[in-house]
């Protein structure tokens, strides 16, 4: 029987040279891995915060709009109606016309809160994307703007809250008032002179009333256009010029 013998190629060992070239490139592929998916993200976050600040900018434009509608409806259209209502009101009851009386209390009665369009910072402030933005000076802009809306809003909440308190009070004394009833519940315009069911008293309520809401729309108006709608202006500059 013949014995096959099988030769094995023989491998020279590894010298320190190859492992070195060979731990080289591995680092090397490592490193250059890690740059370009630091880069990678890099991209994408730079990419994130100028999407995030075109958001902003739409949102702080629809703010600025909103602001300058509110404020055409408070100046043309509630302080003429505040001040009619009051001069009205200043006449002997019994002289004045109850067809310009009644619809010119319902126009008063009209009234609109400021609406914010705060998606895009609640994003930047809840889901912490404020990390894309090297710019420090940005979160000091959304807390001065937030502080001002905060402001105006407490005050509008206070002017709708005496407002509907006021009409509440006075639905509940002209229960018994046919004009009222007509007026508000079967859209029918009452005519005549005299508002005679709304005493002495309840005349000097709805004027306090008015003076009130007189003061809050001035006072809004001013908050309005002197602070909010300059931070806007200021804000979104600012924006712009680290897009």
């Amino acid at each position: 029987m013949e014995v096959h013998h099988h030769t094995h190629a023989t491998h020279g060992k590894k010298n320190w040279k190859t492992y070195f070239w060979e731990f080289l490139m591995l680092f090397l592929a490592v490193t250059l891995g890690f740059i370009v998916e630091n880069k990678r993200e890099h991209y994408i976050e730079e990419k994130r915060a100028n999407h995030l600040v075109g958001s902003l900018i739409e949102d702080l434009q629809k703010d600025t709009a909103n602001l300058n509608w509110l404020d055409n409806f408070r100046l043309k259209k509630r302080k003429a109606r505040l001040d009619s209502f009051y001069t009205l009101l200043n006449m002997p009851p019994e002289k004045i016309d109850k067809k310009v009386f009644y619809p010119l209390f319902y126009r008063v009665l009209e009234w609109y809160p400021f609406i914010q369009s705060n998606g895009t910072m609640n994003q930047l402030k809840n889901a912490g994307y404020l990390r894309y933005f090297s710019d420090n000076s940005l979160l000091e802009y959304i807390s001065e703007y937030e502080f001002l809306l905060q402001d105006f809003k407490n005050d509008e909440n206070m002017e709708f809250h005496l407002h509907y308190d006021k009409l509440v009070q006075l639905v509940k004394q002209n229960a018994d008032n046919d004009d009222m009833y007509k007026f508000f519940i079967t859209d029918t315009v009452p005519t005549g002179n005299g508002i005679i069911a709304f005493d002495r008293t309840l005349l000097n309520s709805l004027k306090a009333y008015t003076i009130e809401q007189m003061w809050y729309n001035k006072l809004q108006m001013i908050k309005q256009n002197n602070n909010i709608r300059i931070k806007a202006i200021k804000f979104m500059s600012h924006l712009q010029s680290i897009r």
